[in-house]
């Protein structure tokens, strides 16, 4: 994450939509209606006047026409991350009651479908992940500033 901040507002809304819709799964939330979420093909970088080489055994692997998709395991990893920084939801908190002592942020339900997870370990991540999303706003909106990268990732791996 600190060397993916261009990335953090889409990692943030897979994450929130698959977190708070019960229908979602990881392969719906990395797609557009009945797309799958890509990056832009390139052209190759052809002039008129080449004659664009055979292509060697080596190049064989890569097809020009394949577009890159974004992978079902990307929320997946994102989430998992997501929720192991519960020393960043706990500090978040504790700022937010010096701030605001009658905010709420400590009431926040993270209830996830229990059929998103297999395992009671993978419910508490998933339900610290969900805490997470649902205070990051009142906590931007209370000190002005973005919750990734400045606070989140210096507070997660200290």
């Amino acid at each position: 994450m600190p060397y993916k901040r261009f990335a953090t507002a889409s990692l943030l809304a897979l994450a929130a939509d698959y977190l708070h819709r019960t229908d979602a799964t990881y392969r719906s939330v990395v797609r557009h209606q009945r797309s799958l979420i890509g990056y832009p093909v390139t052209a190759p970088n052809v002039t008129a006047t080449a004659t664009p080489a055979p292509p060697a055994a080596a190049d064989s692997d890569h097809d020009p026409q394949h577009q890159a998709v974004v992978p079902p395991s990307l929320p997946w990893r994102f989430i998992g991350w997501l929720g192991s920084l519960t020393g960043a939801l706990c500090r978040a908190r504790e700022m937010l009651l010096e701030l605001h002592p009658n905010s709420t942020c400590h009431r926040v339900s993270g209830s996830v479908d229990p059929f998103k997870a297999r395992s009671a370990e993978r419910m508490a991540t998933l339900e610290t992940a969900r805490q997470l999303v649902l205070i990051m706003p009142e906590w931007e909106a209370c000190f002005g500033r973005p919750f990734f990268p400045q606070f989140a990732t210096r507070s997660g791996f200290d």
